[in-house]
């Protein structure tokens, strides 16, 4: 079996799948230097070696590396990975034209779900506001009435009820807090979704959904149904002083409409890890000892969603650590080699149609 990487991964990464998959699995993969994700489906000898590939590990799919690497072609390609949650950066009308089986990953549901939990406490508490005061001598936030919620008794909103929301319940659930979910489909919520949440709603009760909670955690993949989702309409039917925490995609949410929201101040607080608006380039310069080089400035949304004390902002970075990141994040990876090595179906396998 042959394995092929279409973007550069870390050596850990590449030691850890050795470790795990059989001898015999041949893994061709260019180790990550300078650049973060840097897609290899221009390079020539990637692109070859793709031709008698029997897994496609990564979203940069080209028509040139389909047209020879499919079965009609003579090639031997079972399966496209795509080694995390999101799949908006795959090109679904090459995967719709060659027939593709594509298979996500949630191996970092766990991490991403502390992060949440993270940005919710931090948001929560005004811990950012207080620790800038601190760092320059401050005390005055002491005993003034700065903001800050209880969390207790408080109704969680899971937004995109699935492996990140269960997970965000589990962390939670000592916080003496309500649970409720929204997901495509309810009726195939799994015993353990029903147990922590008290109602899971369709996206057709979304606004009953949005009404009931007091704090909302977004994590929906973005697709044709979900761009947007949350906009000016939405925002309106949430009760005043809501507290947002997404760690799902950011143009689920209107930037616009959340702007807006914060600034007439029916949105009490927030945590945003993934932005509307990215550095121009695609791979992010960094050293070795991980600080980066050069990059440039680059904030977060057209509007200055910045400029608010009460948000909290981290750089799309939810599902990375640096202690433990192979163990976890692969699993769902190394699980579906191991299923096409012995012939069987894959997990976590992508709805093209919903292209989730």
């Amino acid at each position: 079996m042959k394995i092929v990487f279409l973007y550069p991964i870390t050596q850990d990464a590449l030691d850890f799948m050795k470790e795990e998959l059989p001898k015999d699995v041949k893994i061709i993969a260019r180790i990550r230097g300078e650049t973060f994700y840097t897609p290899l489906n221009e390079d020539p000898e990637i692109i070859k070696e793709t031709k008698d590939a029997d897994i496609l590990m990564g979203p940069y799919i080209t028509d040139d590396i389909l047209s020879q690497a499919i079965p009609k072609a003579g090639g031997k390609l079972k399966l496209v990975i795509i080694p995390w949650t999101g799949v908006d950066r795959l090109n679904f009308d090459l995967v719709k034209k060659y027939s593709l089986v594509v298979a996500n990953s949630h191996g970092n549901a766990r991490t991403v779900a502390e992060h949440a939990v993270a940005l919710l406490l931090t948001a929560s508490k005004n811990i950012i506001h207080h620790d800038r005061l601190m760092r320059v001598g401050d005390w005055s936030s002491r005993f003034i009435k700065m903001p800050s919620i209880k969390l207790q008794g408080k109704t969680v909103g899971l937004f995109g009820y699935g492996a990140i929301g269960i997970e965000c319940a589990k962390l939670l659930k000592n916080f003496d807090v309500k649970f409720i979910g929204c997901r495509r489909n309810p009726e195939k919520s799994t015993e353990e979704q029903k147990q922590l949440a008290e109602k899971i709603y369709s996206i057709k009760e979304l606004d009953h959904f949005l009404q009931e909670s007091d704090i909302i955690i977004n994590s929906l993949p973005l697709t044709r149904e979900t761009r947007d989702i949350l906009g000016e309409k939405e925002f309106a039917q949430m009760k005043d002083g809501v507290i947002i925490v997404n760690v799902g995609r950011g143009h689920t949410i209107n930037e616009k409409a959340f702007y807006d929201a914060l600034k007439s101040g029916k949105v009490f607080a927030a945590g945003i890890d993934p932005q509307w608006n990215y550095p121009k380039s695609t791979s992010v310069p960094r050293r070795d000892d991980g600080k980066v080089s050069s990059i440039e400035e680059t904030y977060p949304s057209e509007y200055p969603i910045h400029e608010f004390d009460n948000v909290v902002l981290s750089p799309h970075r939810a599902a990375h650590i640096t202690v433990g990141y192979e163990r976890g994040h692969w699993d769902d990876v190394i699980e579906n080699i191991k299923r096409i090595y012995e012939g069987k179906e894959p997990i976590n396998v992508v709805d093209i149609e919903e292209e989730y």
